[in-house]
């Protein structure tokens, strides 16, 4: 259900996008104002609470956003705490990055190793996976110490398993599917 009613929202944020030329300025606007509340539990609770009227709320997103983020992004708020959707704010700001990453050729990658990358290897590994995807590549990274070494990336539903622990996974079945021929 949350993704359902994200995506027709997004949808709608989408298509005035299209119309005003402004595809990136609103995927950055919407992930921001998703980003406030989803970095400050408190209030969200506040935010998406039954008791707190929709007066309440929209003074709320006065408070926050205006000046801060487009009329139309304020619009789409005030159209949310209309219709009780509040608590799905961070769905439509997901379905919204999808639609227009999917429209401006981008895809994400996210990229797990044992320590961190240098920027250097963020940058040949991100153009190796531009290439190779041949749509342009936002690369997340991530530091896992199950990795041991190497990289593992995902992209998607794909994986690139480039770590010390997959080869080792991929050695250990290889050893397990050789047959000993008994004499």
């Amino acid at each position: 259900m949350a993704k359902l009613v994200g995506k027709r929202y997004a949808e709608a944020l989408y298509e005035v996008a299209i119309e005003l030329d402004k595809l990136e300025e609103f995927k950055k606007e919407i992930n921001a104002v998703a980003d406030v509340f989803n970095e400050n539990p408190r209030l969200e609770t506040i935010f998406t609470h039954p008791r707190i009227t929709k007066a309440e709320k929209k003074d709320m997103v006065d408070k926050l956003f205006k000046g801060r983020v487009s009329n139309e992004i304020l619009n789409l708020c005030y159209i949310v705490v209309d219709k009780r959707r509040e608590k799905y704010l961070n769905d439509i700001s997901n379905s919204y990055k999808d639609l227009s990453n999917d429209r401006l050729g981008i895809v994400e990658a996210d990229a797990y190793t044992a320590v961190p990358m240098t920027e250097d290897e963020i940058n040949k590994l991100q153009e190796k996976l531009s290439s190779s995807f041949r749509k342009t590549v936002e690369l997340n990274t991530h530091i896992d110490k199950d990795i041991m070494g190497g990289v593992l990336v995902k992209v998607g539903d794909k994986v690139i398993d480039g770590s010390v622990k997959g080869k080792l996974r991929e050695i250990q079945k290889e050893l397990n599917n050789i047959r000993l021929i008994a004499e």
